[in-house]
């Protein structure tokens, strides 16, 4: 509760000064609508430790956490076509809960040439 009505504060204050804030959108606001090539219930591996596991498809989003060699994530869309796999962000959502603790079905971003 203390978090929340910090943020509402901030932001008040901000307005109230003359000032403006822009805040980073959730991933349930971006969800797959940046997706530009659909491939539904696809199961990928993470291949590598320390992939960033964000709310949009971008390092602007915010950081849901981090995955490690051997997550599990569900591939459903990603940002590029099929030669730019590998410079396109995916979306999807963790099968099981990651080593890092992510709980199983939370949705997110990774960059796609962290999966194999």
């Amino acid at each position: 509760m203390k978090a929340k009505y910090g943020v509402t504060l901030t932001l008040a204050v901000s307005l109230l000064l003359g000032g403006s804030m822009v805040l980073a959108p959730t991933a349930s606001a971006v969800g797959s609508s940046a997706c530009r090539f659909d491939s539904p219930n696809v199961n990928f591996k993470v291949r590598t430790s320390g992939a960033t596991f964000r709310t949009g498809p971008g390092k602007r989003y915010h950081v849901i956490g981090t995955l490690y060699r051997g997550d599990s994530f569900r591939y459903y869309c990603r940002t590029g076509g099929l030669p730019d796999f590998k410079k396109s962000w995916s979306y999807g959502k963790i099968t099981k809960r990651t080593r890092a603790g992510i709980p199983a079905a939370t949705k997110g971003w990774v960059y796609s040439k962290y999966l194999e």
